[in-house]
């Protein structure tokens, strides 16, 4: 029989055994589920921010032709239109097509038939949307840098029309094709809605933009709030420390008399800035790096914009910019009720703007609204036309054309009228905010209508001027 001494051997023995035996576990076991956890965490964020990436870079809105100079256009529900045509799309930019220049006259002609073209935003690398059909390497994108539109012809199998930078026009010929009768079915479906006719007014000075007929629809006002509560210290406080790691402890805090809140790490290397509207700056020192793979600063800009705030719903980007062949500026909008939400602010050209240099951000804005749950403003105003709203506010647009154009020599009223009406591009409708209120702020309906260099904005309701400005 073991004595104590014997006892307590055998106690410190096992131990030391089962010490031995642990430890393995930790060193062996446990790196191998750390390097687990950690690549399953990277491959769900990138799954994420593929699928981010696809519900970004879709179309602004889609012109579909029923035929026969008859038209409608489509700005709400993009994800669907969208979905509609990515299967027409995909044979082209995973196939092997003919890429030729054409004319506008071709694709003028191939709009009037049955076709949806779809418009996307500003200088829109033909990678991004050849991404979210799957592919990055194609004649397509080799051959076409950027694209404005996509014209989609319901009858001319085999062949769709892409506008490219500087309006140039290109034919894509596929010639192994297979017919897709979905779009021409879609079409039909839509015919027989009651949807808002619109019709080329000014085809007789050769501008085919086109202008509704009618607008029956209903567009109530509708009240919105800041996504950030300004007079919420606490969430104030929690939305900056997403910036700064979840830890202020090495952030001061300066309370500006204007009302906003300043959050500076270090000597400026990294700020926030939010104001008493509740837009938000951030900036960081990011050193030389440089940006040339504009899929890569997107990925970025799309995961630093998920980790400090999301995107807002029906979110889509709208314009691209390369600063200075160093960095990406990317901005994007989104829509309420199935509207552009659009607003003036000389620091701020859209609710959401991120600048990528590398894969770090240099600078993230953003001023986002939410829709209160107080109810719509409803109204018995019936939507005006844009081309009444123009017709009423003629003499304003003929002293801003002289004015624009800095024109000298001395031009009769028809000359005028006929310079307006060639370069009216664009009559659509939005919200527009006019950024008075944090929260019950009351979006109104407007036209949003651009004439050459200059855009106005017309209550849509009784044809105020809300704003006007020149655009690049």
């Amino acid at each position: 029989m073991m004595n104590r001494e014997q006892i307590k051997t055998l106690i410190l023995t096992l131990l030391i055994i089962m010490s031995v035996v642990f430890t393995q576990k930790i060193w062996f076991y446990s790196p191998l589920r750390i390097l687990q956890s950690e690549a399953s965490f990277k491959e769900r964020q990138a799954s994420i921010i593929l699928e981010t990436r696809g519900q970004l870079v879709i179309p602004e809105q889609a012109i579909i032709s029923f035929g026969n100079n008859n038209y409608t256009i489509i700005s709400s529900n993009m994800e669907g239109i969208w979905r509609e045509t990515r299967d027409v799309l995909s044979q082209y930019f995973n196939g092997e097509p003919e890429v030729t220049p054409s004319t506008y006259e071709k694709y003028r002609e191939n709009s009037r038939l049955k076709s949806i073209e779809l418009q996307f935003g500003k200088n829109i690398p033909s990678v991004l949307v050849s991404s979210v059909l799957d592919t990055v390497d194609n004649k397509v994108v080799s051959s076409i840098k950027e694209i404005s539109s996509i014209l989609i012809p319901t009858l001319n199998r085999g062949i769709i029309y892409i506008v490219g930078k500087d309006n140039n026009i290109y034919e894509i010929k596929l010639d192994d094709y297979a017919e897709n009768r979905q779009l021409m079915a879609y079409i039909d479906n839509l015919q027989t809605t009651n949807y808002v006719r619109y019709y080329p007014l000014f085809a007789d000075v050769g501008n085919y933009t086109v202008m509704p007929l009618n607008y029956e629809k209903s567009t109530p006002k509708v009240f919105v709030e800041s996504e950030i509560k300004v007079d919420d210290e606490e969430a104030v406080i929690e939305r900056a420390k997403s910036f700064f790691n979840e830890n202020l402890d090495f952030v001061k805090t300066i309370k500006e008399t204007s009302g906003a809140v300043v959050f500076m790490y270090g000597y400026g290397e990294k700020g926030v800035r939010i104001n008493n509207r509740g837009r938000l700056e951030y900036t960081e020192e990011v050193g030389s790096i440089t940006s040339n793979n504009v899929l890569t600063a997107l990925d970025a800009a799309i995961d630093f914009a998920i980790d400090h705030g999301g995107f807002p719903e029906d979110s889509y980007l709208k314009e691209i910019k390369q600063e200075d062949k160093k960095g990406y500026y990317f901005g994007f909008g989104y829509r309420i009720e199935g509207l552009p939400v659009v607003f003036n602010n000389p620091n701020l050209a859209h609710p959401l703007e991120i600048e990528v240099y590398g894969d770090k951000v240099k600078n993230y804005r953003s001023f986002v609204r939410e829709e209160m749950t107080l109810g719509n403003f409803s109204t018995s105003e019936p939507t005006l036309l844009p081309q009444k709203i123009i017709e009423d506010h003629i003499e304003l647009l003929k002293a801003d054309y002289l004015i624009d154009t800095e024109e000298t020599q001395f031009l009769d009223e028809k000359e005028i009228l006929n310079y307006i009406e060639k370069n009216i591009s664009k009559a659509e409708l939005v919200y527009y905010d006019e950024m008075e209120e944090t929260t019950r702020q009351l979006l109104t309906p407007a036209w949003r209508i651009k004439i050459d260099k200059r855009v106005y904005y017309f209550n849509s309701y009784d044809g105020e001027l809300l704003h006007s400005s020149l655009v690049n």
